[in-house]
């Protein structure tokens, strides 16, 4: 008998037993939401964290409960509105239609709630929706409104900043009160940077940050998987880590189609590969989020270096959103995939676009050079390096290098997303740093940029230990002699493998 997929309706707010409680942010919320000095509060995270099922379960799911204390438990998607006014009307729609729904709609509410609906902006909806809430509270009902998808306000908005404000008013006058449950992938400041008129994050406090599972939540997820007949050995639990993260909606795509084909003698492994393409979307989300928020350009530098202009308060927000952790003063992300991924990508990134545009003109100048002295079978007679035990520096042989270059090629070859970014992915693209500078000494190239090999060797070092990820994630993390002197060697190259291009080939 076939295994039923518990899974199959991943993606979507998780409810009832299949939820996994995450106890921690449950009692932070309500901390914040239900008693006594209770006030507004943003839920914010990565997509498809878990945001939306962690509030439906800590609060929508139990309106009826709050209800008998005299609070109203309201749930607005906000990206299903194009209109801030119809947006707003809302607010006092969907109250109202709780009220209704309970047979509590008295006489005095009823009225005020037909002003709101019979009116426009012109004829002063805002005043009469705060009149609205004015009145559920003089009448001794209190207000949580869920808005979730609140990312959707800097389009709702856009043309309608007061939005911002009005919101803040209800959440903040003592005569309306409405506690308000934001919500969004993005933090509040960035999404009100839209208005120059509105603080609303100033009454919200610090976010609550919805990151990965923690090692309890995933033992509870396993623990929920077990029930249903999904069993895992130390080795597997192991694999859904490094191909995950421990992200829940990765993991329950995973285990969707794990199970799909679990009496074909399906692997994790195999899975992953088999839904690569889903996940590297995933991946493109996430980061084009993180770069609205100037952080991803800070994530490529604290995760591969070199530090440039990243500052702790940038650390401190990819901490938070659970995408990076320091562990003995070095900075890891939370998925071992997506770092492969970003690694593989930065090829395509101006992640740092000085030290990014020296690999650049390094790389160019060295396909240039290996073209004009093997041909248009270059390549080739790179891959022949493999068989070169000289040590060009205290670490690899030149061997080595190449040989890491030819895996990393060929894997970039088989995962058609990224080798979609990377067209001209050759063996040279897969070298480092130093590995690049090997076959430039190895070949005598150098000569082309600096006649002095002491001089060009000592270049190669300093770019190299900068290029070192563990000078990179320790502090601020190279000091600013170093990293100055860093950018004054990146600029001398960029200048000789330039001038060096513009005399020897056109334009490739």
């Amino acid at each position: 008998m076939e295994k039923e997929n518990i899974f199959a309706g991943c993606g979507k707010i998780v409810t009832k037993d299949l939820y996994i409680h995450r106890r921690e942010l449950e009692q932070a919320l309500l901390g914040r939401v239900s008693k006594n000095n209770h006030g507004s509060v943003s839920i914010v995270g990565m997509p498809r964290m878990g945001k939306s099922s962690l509030v439906y379960n800590t609060i929508v799911a139990h309106a009826d409960d709050f209800y008998k204390e005299n609070i109203i438990v309201v749930n607005i998607q906000m990206d299903t509105f194009s209109n801030p006014v119809f947006f707003l009307k809302n607010l006092a729609d969907s109250v109202y239609d709780m009220l209704d729904e309970y047979n509590n709609a008295d006489i005095k509410i009823q009225r005020k709630y037909e002003k709101v609906k019979e009116s426009a902006i012109e004829d002063g909806v805002v005043k009469k929706i705060q009149v609205f809430f004015r009145t559920l509270l003089k009448e001794g009902k209190r207000v949580i409104c869920v808005i979730d998808e609140f990312d959707h306000a800097r389009k709702l908005f856009e043309k309608f900043p007061e939005g911002f404000s009005i919101l803040r008013e209800l959440a903040y006058q003592p005569d309306t009160d409405v506690t308000f449950i934001f919500v969004s992938r993005r933090m509040i400041t960035e999404l009100e940077s839209i208005s120059d008129i509105s603080t609303l994050a100033n009454i919200l406090g610090n976010p609550i940050y919805v990151p990965c599972y923690s090692e309890d939540e995933i033992g509870s997820y396993y623990t929920r998987n077990e029930k249903y007949g999904i069993t895992l050995d130390i080795q597997e639990k192991a694999d859904v880590l490094k191909l995950t993260g421990s992200q829940p909606y990765w993991m329950d795509l995973l285990f969707k189609n794990y199970i799909k084909k679990i009496n074909e003698n399906n692997t994790l492994m195999g899975t992953f590969d088999n839904i690569s393409g889903t996940l590297y979307d995933e991946y493109d989300g996430m980061l084009a989020i993180l770069k609205e928020q100037k952080l991803e350009n800070k994530l490529y530098q604290i995760i591969f270096g070199p530090a440039d202009d990243y500052t702790f308060s940038d650390v401190q927000k990819l901490m938070d959103y659970g995408i990076i952790k320091i562990i003995n003063d070095k900075a890891t992300i939370f998925s071992e995939k997506l770092y492969d991924y970003m690694k593989l990508c930065s090829q395509s990134v101006n992640f740092y676009p000085l030290w990014n545009e020296t690999e650049h003109l390094l790389r160019r100048m060295l396909k240039s050079c290996l073209e004009k002295k093997h041909g248009q079978m270059w390549e080739s007679k790179l891959e022949e390096y493999q068989s070169i035990n000289i040590k060009t520096d205290k670490c690899k042989t030149i061997g080595a290098y190449i040989t890491e270059a030819i895996g990393l090629k060929s894997k970039v070859s088989t995962q058609p997303r990224v080798y979609k970014k990377n067209m001209n992915f050759t063996v040279v693209e897969g070298l480092t740093t130093a590995g690049i500078f090997s076959i430039f000494n190895y070949e005598v190239f150098y000569k082309d940029i600096i006649k002095d090999k002491t001089e060009f060797d000592r270049i190669a070092r300093h770019i190299c230990k900068a290029r070192n990820p563990y000078q990179h994630n320790n502090d601020d993390f190279l000091d600013h002699d170093f990293k100055e002197q860093t950018k004054i060697y990146c600029k001398f190259l960029n200048k000789k493998i330039t001038d060096w291009l513009q005399k020897n080939f056109s334009k490739r």
